[in-house]
């Protein structure tokens, strides 16, 4: 695991900052980064990691060049494989539905339609699916496509 962390660029002990991989992705999914989610992701970070100089290097990098698929398929496998490992990593199994979950709150924050389940574009609906498959965690629908069908 650790040549992978380094190939992302990610400093062994900060290993915490991938968890926010998911919510990266999301963001990215339409090819722009808005400001709402942005600001978000890092009000999320803030609260929730206590990331070093070095992880909040990684996390700005994220947020300002969008990371290649590539790169994201790396760092979900990554995610899914801490929260296997025996070692105590601090990812846990149980972590994974709500990293999903916050990937989807993303997916819903734009600035056209602040947390409208209908607001998944449909580029982040293909990420969160993907997310879903590589955390192997059964997501079902999201919002926006269970409220198109009920329509």
């Amino acid at each position: 695991m650790g040549r992978s962390f380094e190939r992302l660029g990610i400093p062994a002990h900060d290993y915490s900052v991938l968890k926010l991989l998911p919510l990266i992705y999301v963001a990215w999914a339409d090819g722009k980064m808005e400001f709402v989610k942005k600001e978000r992701i890092q009000y999320y970070a803030a609260g929730e990691y206590d990331l070093s100089p070095a992880g909040a290097a990684v996390l700005d990098r994220w947020l300002t060049k969008r990371p290649t698929h590539a790169y994201i398929a790396e760092g979900l496998h990554d995610i899914y494989a801490l929260a296997r490992a025996d070692d105590d990593m601090e990812v846990n199994f149980s972590e994974l539905p709500a990293l999903l979950s916050y990937a989807e709150a993303i997916a819903r924050s734009t600035a056209k339609a602040l947390d409208q389940p209908a607001a998944v574009s449909i580029g982040a609906d293909r990420a969160l699916q993907e997310i879903a498959r590589e955390l192997h965690i059964d997501h079902g629908e999201s919002w926006a496509k269970l409220l198109d069908e009920l329509s």
